[in-house]
């Protein structure tokens, strides 16, 4: 019976291990309300984040080394997809690669988020984006809202749950 209990007990630690992001919770943001973001995307157009101004913007600090922020795209690619056609829109930056490397990355992995060039870590600087995955929720009038620090699906729960209502405050949404 010992032994029964004991692998269950296993069992159950194993589960909540397996649990991804189940210690990430989205916080309300309590530092500058704007924060300047402008960046080369991969494409090499320059992307402004006050260009998208009137659109809720989920933006994703994020690297091809960092095990859950790879675990984590397709969930944001999900979210993006659930919400297209309303204002939202998708930034994933990269926080200190190459080009190269985020391309051959995007590749392989068949990852098609845009995504924005940071090889000197500025923009992440600004952001205060000290580990990865970080995520900022930035609603219609380019204030940042919320964050997140750690994996986390955002196509379900409670992220998508702060998603949608962020993009209900859109005018005409």
């Amino acid at each position: 019976m010992r032994r029964l209990a004991a692998g269950l007990l296993v069992l159950a630690l194993a589960a909540v291990s397996l649990d991804a992001g189940a210690g990430t919770e989205i916080r309300r943001w309590q530092g500058a309300e704007r924060l300047p973001l402008a960046a080369a995307a991969l494409d090499g157009r320059r992307v402004d984040l006050r260009q998208l101004q009137g659109r809720v913007v989920l933006v994703n600090f994020w690297a091809t080394w960092c095990e859950p922020c790879r675990a984590e795209m397709p969930s944001i690619e999900r979210l993006r997809a659930r919400l297209e056609g309303r204002p939202f829109e998708v930034l994933a930056v990269n926080y200190g690669e190459s080009r190269e490397k985020v391309a051959q990355f995007l590749q392989h992995e068949h990852v098609a988020l845009p995504v924005l060039l940071d090889p000197d870590k500025e923009v992440g600087d600004a952001w205060n984006a000290k580990g990865l995955p970080m995520t900022f929720l930035v609603d219609v009038r380019g204030r940042v809202r919320y964050w997140a620090f750690g994996e986390m699906d955002w196509s379900r729960g409670e992220a998508l749950k702060v998603v949608e209502k962020l993009v209900a405050e859109a005018p005409g949404a």
